[in-house]
């Protein structure tokens, strides 16, 4: 039985990492992450920790600028206090809104000339966010330019995200129970500032149509959606601004739309996890395994920890693993664990003892209970373990009447041999113990010793 659980990741309303739990190990999914977002739950990383593997997927880190050679170095000297705090995700917050206000500077700029700005994106996760500061902007300087929005899809998931707060940060939360719109957007379509229509021609666009204008329109690829029409009505205007995103290949996309006078602005946007996070990341989340894509191997070699061993994955090939764990845990009953009898170990800090319950599995966990029928009267032989002490033995020995003495022989520990009741040899090897004895009443004598000073159950 698995145990599956989705775990925010932070980049967008409802992205989620992946907890996969058995009772013979346990697995992480870690798919594009971020530590600091405007909207989106934060990442739930603590809830990962302590899995067997973790299976990272996060490829946006491929195109990361932020790496350092200094950052591929897994200390594992580094206390998890220290890991933590460079997991925060207040630079990246920060990152992102410095980065929005240079954004809104060129949509102003471009306004100001009379030029209109395409946004080609579908990421609400970068939408949002832009949406207020653009707002916010135009507020401060008194402008007011129409927005629109065109996607088929809008409407619906702009309504999504006002049905799931609880995939929402906590500041959005809060709004939530004071009564206050949960995105600012939200109070801008009530105002008309912001519009949202399905297609580029619906009647109640056209109607209400100006220029300059704000269109955020997906798809980023420039071949679908309204953005195509756009880009040839706007593609010939030097003061209209394009903005994309930097992992579009803009040379390749823009080829349609040439000879292209418009000016483009090409942004990255945090996607994923930075490369400069991740071997903190890992410590934190002390796994015994981490599975990393082969092409971040050349790019970004990522250092192997005393903490963790890194294999590395290739898609549609099978990566082999060790076992992780030759048995498993299961909880005791305790009404099945006031039957216990245990007998202490002295050179171990545990205890053992026989039990005889039936092994049940409920969601993922396995539990020991009472038997269906009652307990079977028959007596098991005893379990031996350890090493027999020579002294103790003779010792033993001589309590019960049995002259014996030392004697050596190559194919065994030791020996001891009596001669007293009767002649008898005992054999000390390392796996077992032979009792060489005519009398039956001695040899049962000897066994009784020989059980008095072994660890048993």
């Amino acid at each position: 039985m698995l145990v599956i659980r989705a775990l925010s990741s932070g980049l967008e309303i409802g992205s989620c990492n992946w907890s996969i739990k058995s009772p013979k190990g346990s697995l992480v999914y870690l798919s594009s992450s971020v530590f600091g977002s405007a909207h989106a739950m934060e990442f739930d990383y603590l809830s990962l920790s302590g899995h067997d593997i973790i299976i990272f997927s996060d490829f946006s880190s491929l195109n990361s600028l932020d790496y350092d050679e200094a950052d591929t170095c897994a200390l594992s000297g580094e206390s998890e206090d220290q890991s933590v705090d460079e997991l925060s995700g207040g630079d990246e917050l920060e990152a992102e809104s410095d980065k929005m206000h240079f954004i809104c500077s060129c949509i102003i700029d471009s306004v100001k000339d009379g030029g209109s700005v395409l946004i080609p994106s579908g990421r609400f996760g970068v939408v949002f966010p832009l949406l207020e500061h653009i707002c916010n902007s135009f507020g401060r300087l008194n402008m007011k330019v129409p927005i629109y929005i065109i996607s088929e899809t809008a409407q619906e998931t702009l309504a999504l995200t006002n049905s799931i707060p609880e995939w929402l940060c906590k500041q959005c939360q809060e709004k939530l129970f004071s009564g206050e719109a949960l995105f600012q957007h939200m109070e801008l379509i009530k105002e008309g500032i912001v519009s949202v229509h399905p297609f580029l021609y619906s009647s109640d666009l056209l109607e209400i149509w100006k220029e300059p204008c704000i269109v955020i329109s997906p798809h980023w690829s420039l071949r679908l959606g309204s953005a195509v029409q756009l880009l040839h009505h706007w593609h010939a205007d030097p003061k209209s601004l394009l903005i994309l995103e930097e992992k579009v290949h803009a040379e390749l996309s823009l080829r349609p739309f040439k000879p292209l006078k418009m000016k483009v602005l090409q942004c990255s946007f945090l996607s994923g996890i930075q490369m400069k996070k991740v071997n903190p990341l890992f410590r934190t989340l002390q796994s015994k395994i981490v599975l990393v894509p082969q092409r971040l191997r050349s790019q970004f070699p990522i250092r192997e920890s005393e903490l963790y061993k890194i294999y590395y994955y290739t898609k549609n090939e099978t990566t082999h693993i060790s076992t992780l764990k030759e048995g498993f845990e299961a909880y005791l009953a305790t009404d099945l664990a006031f039957q216990l009898q245990p007998t202490k170990l002295p050179e171990k800090n545990i205890a053992a003892a026989r039990l005889k319950g039936k092994l049940l599995l409920r969601k993922g966990i396995y539990y020991l209970t009472l038997p269906d029928k009652s307990l079977n009267t028959f007596v098991k032989p005893l379990v031996h373990w350890g090493t027999v002490d020579p002294t103790c033995l003779l010792r033993a020995l001589n309590e019960k009447e049995i002259d014996g003495s030392i004697l050596h022989n190559e194919n065994s520990d030791f020996c001891v041999g009596v001669k007293k009741p009767v002649e008898a040899l005992i054999e000390i090897k390392g796996n077992k113990i032979m009792i060489t004895c005519k009398d039956e009443t001695v040899s049962a004598l000897i066994h009784e010793a020989l059980d008095s000073v072994c660890n048993r159950i």
